[in-house]
């Protein structure tokens, strides 16, 4: 009993924080409509995605301006896969096609669609890292690069209308999800929420585990004093494309399970604007903070669905103000901000029981 109130009292409040997230998530459907599971299954693969780039970006230091792209293959793949289910979709046949082609034909297994949503992504994103960082690209080119390749793929997706549905987006989800079985049944919506939040907390665990392994205080060392590690005989480039390929594969998983929750996919999910606003996710929660990341994108999400509702077309700037205050006013994010309230209240505590005892100066706790 007593080891149990030890712990409960010297877990910081992030730990809390994504105790409660994970424990509302889950009684979600059981209290809310259908309408509601389905908006709140989609916000349960945002956060996913942004476990995904606290990672790369939090855990490494590599702010991937492009990393839309990865949730994008992911959505698209499992997306064309849903809408060949039942013959030829409607955007390839109003283009002119009278047979599936070759590309999609392994597509028509679902379990193979599953797969490539998780190995294309990485796949892709090891040939990019590759070329990036063992060429030493650092700093504003490597930004610049990953947004231009996210700007490639955006322009991609809505000139080939014919293959991808072009800006109007793949239609036909439905009827190809219908065809899914679990254990002989259909999969209901419910199925689905219930699968994408396993996946999270599977995946929260697995970032835990990275992150406090060998390799975690690895990429930890780079982001901090590169220089260092290089100089202890490490190769920097080998670790940061390892990390860019398991964050891109967690982002194309991610966009697998966001086909179900929203049955459609387009390039409003993959391009620049939405890459932007997964930075943000990690901005507002805190960077370097898988809570932070999780409650960022759960927030900043749920405030695009109510403002939408209120303010009309001018939901966008009243976001974007109140997105911009909480950065200034809490530049390490509101996660980050509340760890260092409590590191502070602790120590106050601490000197108020012990008044001989030297203040301990606030130290950057990076928790995962």
């Amino acid at each position: 009993m007593k080891n149990i109130k030890s712990i409960l009292e010297n877990m910081t409040i992030d730990k809390y924080i994504a105790l409660f997230i994970f424990i509302g998530l889950l009684i979600l459907p059981l209290l809310s409509s259908r309408y509601s599971v389905q908006i709140f299954g989609k916000y349960i693969t945002y956060t996913i995605l942004a476990l995904g780039l606290d990672i790369l970006w939090g855990s490494t230091g590599l702010m991937n301006l492009g990393f839309a792209i990865f949730f994008g293959l992911g959505s698209y793949i499992f997306g064309i896969s849903m809408a060949i289910q039942k013959g030829l979709p409607a955007f390839m046949s109003f283009g002119g096609l009278t047979e599936l082609p070759w590309l999609y034909v392994p597509l028509q297994s679902p379990a193979v669609a599953a797969l490539l949503c998780i190995v294309i992504p990485g796949l892709v994103a090891l040939i990019l890292g590759y070329f990036v960082f063992t060429s030493k690209i650092k700093g504003v080119f490597y930004s610049i690069i990953t947004l231009a390749f996210v700007a490639l793929f955006e322009l991609f997706i809505t000139d080939q209308q014919i293959y991808t549905g072009g800006a109007s987006g793949v239609n036909g989800i439905p009827t190809g999800l219908m065809t899914l079985r679990l254990f002989g049944s259909k999969i209901s919506i419910f199925d689905w929420y219930y699968i994408a939040f396993a996946s999270l907390v599977i995946i929260y665990m697995f970032c835990v585990w990275l992150n406090h392994s060998r390799f975690g205080k690895i990429i930890h060392s780079i982001r901090d004093n590169e220089m260092r590690v290089q100089f202890l005989g490490y190769n920097p480039a080998v670790f940061k494309i390892a990390i860019f390929t398991i964050s891109a594969a967690i982002a194309g998983f991610a966009g697998l399970l966001y086909v179900p929750m929203s049955s459609f996919v387009s390039i409003e999910n993959s391009g620049v604007a939405f890459s932007t606003m997964i930075i943000i996710w990690l901005a507002v929660g805190g960077r370097g903070n898988l809570t932070g990341a999780m409650a960022g994108a759960l927030l900043v999400s749920f405030l695009q669905n109510i403002l939408s509702g209120y303010f009309g077309g001018m939901w966008q700037v009243v976001l974007g103000v109140g997105l911009i205050l909480i950065v200034m006013v809490l530049p390490k994010g509101l996660i980050g901000s509340l760890i260092d309230w409590q590191y502070m209240r602790r120590i106050h505590g601490r000197q108020h029981a012990n008044p001989g005892s030297d203040p301990v100066p606030p130290a950057r706790k990076v928790e995962v």
